[in-house]
């Protein structure tokens, strides 16, 4: 959206949340890197971002809403309509990550973003147990809730580390369960969701973000090679991710490279779970029904485990996904597992995810610890 520099999660569709604006951030440095864009584009586009972010409204609680309008910058509910909606630690999370590897690439915009997140109250999205609290608001009634599933917890709390705030009780993996499918074992979370009203799908999405973002290293890791994970936990788990996947291609000749996605009707927004309510290979809603026939091989997952894992089966993947685009709109969701057919929505994470994971292949874990004196340590 050209009058206010800030690009739709789902094309033609004018909202987004903070984990959209992450993907932009990242997928800018990667059309840089790439000259896809000019410097000056890069430059323009990239204040346009940062100027929201000092600007934005905020919630009452001082942290940023879910959704924005991409049109008029408002907060907005998920109908685009005007609403303070309430706040996802998340969320913000995978932004203060973008933002942190912005940074990283444009030195010179550090006090800016700085400025910006100096603004929000940390005490809402991070308890005194170091657990991360998203929120909602309905009626002018806030509710605070305990965020995240195992996987997205862990990868959301490397944003808090970086600004040296410590998510203890997220980062600790617990409380956990074991799904056993092919002889490998899945670490999946252990939180009953009669209780604590939290789906728990295994999918994809967070263990990869970590691969190429972290290399599955811990944050001040400097040294590391790519070869060498210095979070053994974490890497572990993402291989038995990969593994799982390739050994149902093995065993049973299907094609699996399975996150999260929209699709052009209802329930318009899935998990196509590795493992979920007690069943392998289950796609649900949030709602927790069943979706079986919208499963995807998704081309932002075949592209990130392709980038990460140098196999046989990655390559057979990124044969599969390779054509899956529109000359000018951008990448697909990917091909539906049942018909092979096209899933043609075009979204921000499934075109930002290609490019992070390119951009990976180029230069290796995207987030650099660095000891530079920054505004935020004034």
């Amino acid at each position: 959206q050209l009058s206010t520099g800030l690009v739709n999660s789902i094309d033609n569709y004018p909202t987004m949340d903070m984990t959209s604006l992450a993907d932009y951030l990242l997928a800018l440095q990667a059309a840089r890197q790439f000259e896809l864009i000019s410097t000056k584009a890069h430059d323009e586009r990239l204040t346009m971002a940062i100027d929201f972010l000092v600007k934005m409204p905020l919630t009452r609680q001082g942290v940023p809403n879910k959704v924005y309008s991409t049109s008029n910058r408002a907060m907005v509910n998920y109908a685009n309509q005007p609403a303070e909606l309430g706040w996802s630690a998340i969320d913000i999370g995978r932004l203060l990550i973008a933002l942190a590897i912005t940074k990283q690439h444009n030195p010179e915009f550090s006090e800016y973003i700085d400025k910006a997140v100096l603004r929000w109250n940390f005490c809402a999205l991070v308890s005194e147990k170091g657990e991360l609290y998203g929120g909602s608001i309905n009626n002018g009634e806030v509710n605070s809730y305990k965020e995240g599933r195992l996987g997205i917890e862990e990868y959301a709390s490397y944003g808090y580390l970086d600004w040296q705030i410590i998510p203890k009780k997220t980062m600790t993996l617990e409380p956990y369960e074991v799904a056993t499918i092919n002889g490998i074992d899945l670490l999946f979370d252990g939180r009953d969701p009669r209780f604590f009203d939290v789906l728990r799908p295994v999918f994809s999405t967070p263990y990869l973000w970590l691969g190429l973002e972290f290399n599955w290293d811990d944050i001040g890791d400097i040294d590391s090679l790519d070869a060498q994970h210095t979070n053994a936990p974490l890497a572990a788990m993402a291989d038995s991710i990969y593994q799982v996947q390739q050994s149902r291609w093995d065993k049973e000749r299907i094609y699996t490279a399975r996150g999260e996605h929209v699709v052009s009707g209802e329930p318009y927004f899935v998990y196509d779970a590795i493992y979920a309510l007690g069943t392998p290979w289950i796609t649900v809603a949030e709602d927790g029904s069943s979706h079986d026939q919208l499963a995807l091989i998704s081309t932002r997952v075949a592209f990130q485990m392709w980038a990460l894992w140098k196999t046989d089966y990655t390559e057979r993947l990124i044969t599969l996904v390779k054509e899956l685009y529109h000359p000018q709109r951008g990448w697909y969701e990917g091909r539906y597992e049942v018909s092979s057919a096209y899933e043609k929505s075009i979204t921000l994470k499934t075109n930002a995810g290609v490019l992070e994971a390119l951009l990976y292949k180029v230069n290796g874990k995207l987030y650099q610890a660095k000891e530079n004196k920054e505004y935020r340590d004034v």
